[in-house]
């Protein structure tokens, strides 16, 4: 009995990869070989060649063998074949679209992937740890963060990896080390730090300047940075850059820049990526396929330059 639901298990399986490889895959493009699919997929050649005529025999695909060619795609029926793709509408998280930058970005993707042949849903959620571990669980197909979030999140989970990095897009604003006493311009012992634990370069970078001196940490939501200052709870906080300068001002702090940190590299706090499951198959190039990054940047800047509205969804 095992082996019989393995072997059900294997056939839907090779039916789901071959259908998503074909539904990315151009028309007039060839198709890969059954020995290639075999030996990436760890199934047999009859596995294979009848997942590849199911899809035939369902209209979802046309193809055409052209001897040592090789096979190649010349028609499909998207809603068909993708129906065997096993994805449904795709879901992804992204940091809650309060401050500009994260209103521009949310913006850019969602009208970018709005024009591709795959329903999209997208979910807000403040904290990279938290985006990495809904999509560690399986919550999301794809989640956004910023590309030193994603590095060092991808230490401790092997099972994701960058699937493309946004280069025409910013994530955030740059960081910058705030304290509440006007006079002071670096930390100092005793001094109460205020962190958000699952704000990954946040943390990152507030262990950096606190390595090796005696302070006190404070938990607080990276998005009650106003609150928590003041509240008189901490002293300094790493934070990014507070525009505009006005609510400086209101806010009475002395903003010192981040130069020269060793083991941390400030362009890529700024550079948006999306972050993927490896044994989710195919979902990389899918993305890639439909994200395009250079537009998403064109968008981005129109958002905050208020050429285009708003979208979330």
């Amino acid at each position: 009995m095992a082996a019989n639901l393995s072997m059900y298990k294997k056939k839907a399986m090779t039916q789901m990869c071959l259908a998503r490889d074909l539904f990315l895959t151009d028309i007039g493009e060839k198709i890969p070989t059954i020995n290639e699919y075999t030996e990436d997929l760890g199934v047999s050649r009859g596995i294979v060649q009848n997942a590849l005529d199911y899809l035939e025999e369902d209209g979802s695909i046309v193809v055409e063998k052209r001897g040592v060619l090789g096979t190649f795609l010349i028609a499909r029926d998207d809603e068909k074949l993708y129906s065997h793709t096993g994805w449904g509408a795709i879901s992804g998280s992204m940091p809650i679209p309060l401050a500009p930058y994260f209103t521009s970005l949310a913006t850019a993707v969602c009208e970018v992937l709005a024009e591709a042949p795959v329903e999209f849903s997208f979910a807000y959620m403040s904290g990279s740890v938290k985006r990495i571990e809904a999509l560690s669980s399986g919550v999301y197909d794809f989640v956004v963060l910023s590309g030193s979030a994603a590095r060092a999140h991808l230490e401790e989970h092997p099972e994701l990896a960058i699937c493309t990095e946004l280069t025409g897009a910013q994530y955030c604003r740059e960081y910058m080390l705030f304290f509440t006493d006007p006079s002071k311009k670096e930390i100092e012992d005793g001094m109460r730090i205020g962190v958000d634990p699952v704000c990954m370069d946040q943390k990152v970078l507030t262990d950096i300047l606190c390595e090796g001196k005696d302070v006190e940490i404070v938990e607080f939501p990276f998005i009650g940075f106003g609150d928590i200052i003041r509240s008189g709870r901490i002293d300094c906080a790493v934070f990014r850059s507070i525009s505009p300068e006005q609510e400086l001002e209101r806010l009475n702090l002395n903003c010192v820049p981040l130069e020269g940190i060793e083991g941390f590299e400030k362009e890529k706090t700024n550079t948006p990526v999306v972050v993927v499951r490896k044994d989710n198959y195919g979902i990389d190039r899918l993305i890639k396929k439909y994200l395009d990054t250079e537009k998403a940047g064109t968008i981005q800047r129109e958002v905050l330059d208020g050429c285009r509205a708003m979208k979330f969804y």
